[in-house]
């Protein structure tokens, strides 16, 4: 069971990425980030908030590789209100063939949350995972590494499986949707609007997200629709 109508694939790295935000060894397909699911009416375009994601595993760890697009940089926040402030957001299903229909929650559905670093890019990064609500708390062995840019920031991420609970393997695919907070409020936490690569991405309703397949066979270079690669250095 696939939702591949919003499907990601996952490269496999036979060595792994250096965890410095500079994406020099990420050659792979660059995902979209820019379908609003939250505070469109605090949206003011791509330039303020967008977004282009590469995905890649290895037998330890999901790696993440991201290039955003926000023209001013604000997060205060940390813990369970990381997600008030400038930040990143996987949703993950391990199970998605055994609860295919199940339109709720439950223990193999994971959200975690990484912040870029308070008050700047790189400065005490983090990562929060909220849900399975009964393991919710940080995750300290989450690698994180980003840098500031003139219109935005980088970001490069080594997830352990093991905060999971999975073994990977070539061809596992997993319901996935990953997305993009913003806050330009520096006077008040408030998670103020959200983009995602799945444009009918809610939260509480894992049949609304999309797909992620692991894979080892190298694939060509695209960018969705023919969009212009961001230069991630």
């Amino acid at each position: 069971c696939i939702r591949d109508r919003f499907s990601m694939v996952a490269v496999h790295f036979s060595s792994p990425p250096r965890i410095d935000a500079s994406l020099e060894e990420w050659q792979m397909d660059r995902f979209r980030i820019e379908s609003v699911v939250f505070g469109k009416e605090n949206h003011k375009g791509p330039n303020d908030l967008s977004g282009r994601a590469m995905v890649g595993w290895d037998e330890n760890n999901l790696y993440l590789g991201i290039r955003v697009l926000d023209q001013k940089y604000v997060q205060n926040a940390g813990g369970t209100n990381l997600f008030k402030g400038d930040s990143l957001d996987i949703l993950i299903d391990t199970d998605v063939s055994g609860d295919f229909y199940r339109a709720a929650l439950n223990d193999d559905d994971f959200q975690l949350g990484i912040s870029p670093g308070s008050p700047n890019p790189n400065q005490d990064p983090e990562a929060y995972l909220w849900f399975p609500k009964a393991v919710e708390g940080s995750r300290d062995q989450i690698g994180i590494a980003a840098r500031s840019r003139g219109d935005g920031y980088v970001v490069e991420a080594a997830i352990p499986w093991s905060v999971f609970d999975v073994t990977p393997f070539n061809g596992q695919h997993f319901g996935f949707a990953f997305s993009i907070s913003d806050n330009d409020n520096a006077n008040q936490n408030i998670q103020e609007s959200m983009v995602s690569f799945v444009p009918i991405r809610t939260l509480n309703d894992p049949t609304t997200w999309g797909d992620l397949t692991l894979i080892k066979t190298a694939v060509p270079i695209t960018l969705l629709d023919n969009v212009p690669a961001l230069n991630p250095r």
